[in-house]
């Protein structure tokens, strides 16, 4: 037989239940569960009947939990139950026909109960309510009794058989058959013993009956235990709450106590403390009247504001204007100076040609120094020989006077030629000295031609520097024109704002006269409050 033992009563929330406090709780002894029994009715032949039953309720276990909980789930307020249990659907399946065959199990002692006892009290943790648990009782009673009803009908047909089999083989009277019972009369059998049949009929119902009342006692039972658990519930929560209300009362009878001693010095502090509201809303009211001549000012000052800052985005307007026409000229200014590196190297590659020119003329002049000592050489020699000339002429006497002639021509001829030849000499010195200066003059003009390209190149530099920072002082200057006239419509805004402030503030002003009025009554209130409390110290003394 299938061993219940391993499905019944090992669920997870077992952990949080002390199965035997509950039981003491509830005062589920020995002596009770004997008395109960014994008022129900409950005794050994019921514990029998129940027995002979297991095989039945075991067979049809599986079948009656489908049933059970069919009806709980077709009804949402119990559907929500087991959402709150760590158990699956199944599960509780299983441990529901372990519970119905254990209705059966023979053993009605302490533990029997205890385990009623733990399964009441789980319902009751998983918050289905009594009405629930209990109405579904009736459930069993319809399943079980269905079982039973069966069963009466199979023992009550059974027991007809068993009679008619026994008369047919005494060949004495034999009970009448019917079409419902199975039992098919006997056309020429002996007749009906109806003191027999009504035997039979009263013994098996009676047997059948007896198991009813034998279910229902044990079922009267069970809904007791799980009765004793929800009350134990209820009863719990009630002294919990009582204890609650109690402690809530204890508290605010102190916290009244407490109120009333403590009342006297916060109202002395309140008294005080309104009186120097009083004060300070009067001196609150003057400052706020001075604030309102102050914000006044402001506003003017801001309106003057606003007036110069439109004058400095028109001159900031100007400025733009002026640094894009300086970022032209500076632009302008460096494509001259381009032209004026690319004449300045015109120029020096004149001078280059030029000092080439003057090395070629210093050449020349060489050369032309050369031809001149030639021609000294020459007039020299010419001269030596006009000597000699001459000397053979007055050898040669009157034959050589033609000769004599000639000779002194060819002297005088190499005279001139030598004074010639010193004054190109001396032409040439000129010239050499001359070139000389002019090739010294070429090398420093080469020189500041090359040092005025250098500054040129700076200059250019320079001016590239310099339009770039007016491009940016342009922007820059484009950027402030732009702020400052955002500026200007803030100040605008801002004095706009600020009369809107000076009105609130007279508003305001006004609102603290109130407030200083105000005050004084409530510094009239405290002083009746004062009053009142004394009399109410007065009055509780008297009462005592």
């Amino acid at each position: 037989m299938r061993d219940y033992d391993d499905e019944f009563g090992r669920g997870g929330l077992n952990s949080e239940l002390d199965l035997g406090t509950l039981v003491r709780d509830i005062g589920l002894d020995e002596a009770e569960i004997a008395w109960r029994k014994e008022f129900v009715g409950f005794d050994e032949d019921d514990a029998e009947r129940l027995s002979a039953l297991e095989p039945l309720f075991a067979d049809h276990a599986d079948q009656i939990a489908e049933d059970f909980y069919d009806n709980l789930t077709s009804h949402e307020e119990t559907t929500d139950v087991f959402g709150r249990s760590p158990k699956t659907v199944e599960q509780l399946k299983r441990t529901q026909s372990a519970y119905f065959a254990t209705l059966a199990a023979g053993e009605y002692d302490e533990e029997y109960f205890a385990d009623r006892a733990r399964i009441g009290k789980l319902h009751d943790v998983l918050e289905m309510p009594m009405k629930h648990y209990i109405g579904q009782y009736g459930v069993y009673y319809d399943l079980v009794l269905d079982l039973l009803r069966e069963r009466l009908r199979e023992n009550l047909v059974d027991a007809l058989r068993a009679e008619l089999a026994d008369a047919a083989a005494d060949g004495g009277v034999a009970p009448a058959g019917s079409a419902s019972s199975g039992i098919e009369p006997s056309g020429d059998g002996p007749d009906v013993d109806m003191e027999a049949v009504e035997r039979v009929v009263e013994s098996e119902v009676d047997a059948g009956m007896d198991e009813v009342l034998s279910v229902l006692r044990v079922i009267n039972l069970d809904m007791q235990v799980v009765a004793d658990t929800y009350i134990h519930s209820y009863n719990e929560r009630l002294e919990t709450e009582v204890e609650r209300r109690e402690e809530l009362a204890s508290e605010r009878e102190r916290l009244q106590a407490q109120v009333q001693e403590d009342i006297e010095a916060p109202v002395n502090q309140l008294l005080d403390a309104s009186e120097d509201i009083a004060d300070s809303a009067g001196e609150m009211s003057e400052l706020t009247d001075e604030q309102v001549e102050r914000v006044d000012g402001i506003s003017g000052e801001v309106s003057r504001m606003s007036a110069t800052i439109e004058e400095v985005a028109a001159t900031a307007d100007e400025v733009e204007t002026t640094s894009r026409r300086a970022r032209s000229l500076a632009e302008e200014g460096r494509g001259e100076a381009d032209g004026a590196v690319d004449v300045m190297a015109t120029v020096g590659e004149a001078v280059d040609e030029v000092a080439d020119d003057v090395e070629g003329l210093q050449t020349r002049i060489v050369e032309i120094d050369e031809i001149v000592e030639m021609i000294n050489d020459i007039a020299d020699q010419t001269n030596i020989l006009a000597l000699n000339a001459s000397i053979e002429a007055a050898r040669a006497g009157e034959a050589g006077s033609g000769f004599a002639v000639v000779a002194d021509e060819v002297k005088s001829l190499a005279t001139e030629s030598q004074e010639r030849a010193g004054e190109i000499e001396g032409m040439v010195d000129e010239i050499q000295h001359d070139a000389d200066e002019t090739v010294a003059n070429l090398a420093t003009t080469t020189e500041r031609v090359d040092e005025g390209i250098d500054r040129v190149e700076t200059a250019m530099a320079n001016l590239d520097d310099i339009v770039d920072a007016v491009a940016e002082a342009a922007q820059g200057v484009a950027e402030v024109a732009d702020a400052t006239d955002d500026q200007a419509a803030s100040a605008e805004e801002v004095a706009s704002m600020l009369d809107d402030l000076v009105d609130r503030a007279e508003e305001v002003s006004d609102e603290v006269a109130d407030v200083a009025a105000a005050s004084e009554q409530q510094v009239e209130m405290v002083r009746e409050i004062d009053r009142t409390v004394d009399r109410l110290g007065v009055d509780r003394t008297d009462a005592a």
